[in-house]
């Protein structure tokens, strides 16, 4: 089972499902993130790609989407899987080191963790499985990832923000196996960079 780690007021839900097989690494000491801008109520799941700076140290997640239908070349809506919602303003691109971004202009929560996205520019033909990731801006080809680095490991458990958190601690495993069809996609190169942690379909 997936459990959470929470804010400073330490309370919270569990997890729906759980998204691990087995837990054999977990970096010492975990890390903190600033919650200061995240909704009250809000959930960062287990198995999102983090990236731990040192031990004790911050604590970066790598926000994913991952298209559940096909688009097509001319489509603005994108259904997606998604860690955490985009808002409203941010700028999404197809997972590179650069290309075109678009801007967020609406988010409809179809159901957990499941999200329709309206673009305000087509993104071009997807398939079912493509990753997305925020963007720096909106550029026709020049826009690159917002967060630029790969991840360190994945949280162990979820991180929830209560009423008056400011900040929240997460566990950051760096050798396990992972439910992979229980999280959002995550891209090979970032697969490449946790070569400890093994991907897996759940039975």
């Amino acid at each position: 089972m997936s459990y959470n780690t929470y804010g400073q007021k330490g309370r919270g839900a569990q997890a729906p499902i759980p998204v691990w097989a087995e837990v054999r690494g977990v970096k010492h000491g975990g890390g903190s993130i600033d919650l200061s801008d995240f909704p009250v109520g809000g959930v960062i799941p287990a198995g999102t790609p983090v990236n731990l700076d040192k031990s004790g140290g911050t604590l970066t997640p790598l926000y994913l989407y991952e298209a559940v239908e096909d688009v097509e070349a001319t489509g603005k809506d994108i259904t997606v899987r998604a860690n955490v919602a985009p808002a409203v303003g941010d700028f999404l691109m197809v997972f590179a080191e650069e290309g075109k971004g678009v801007k967020v202009n609406k988010v409809v929560e179809d159901h957990y963790g499941v999200y329709t996205i309206t673009l305000n520019a087509a993104l071009g033909e997807l398939e079912e499985g493509d990753i997305l990731i925020g963007a720096d801006k909106a550029d026709d080809t020049g826009s690159k990832p917002k967060v630029a680095l790969l991840p360190t490991g994945l949280l162990w458990h979820d991180i929830v923000k209560e009423e008056g958190d400011t900040w929240g601690t997460g566990a950051v495993v760096d050798e396990g196996r992972i439910y992979e069809d229980r999280i959002v996609g995550v891209p090979s190169v970032y697969k490449t960079a946790m070569p400890s942690v093994k991907f897996e379909k759940g039975i």
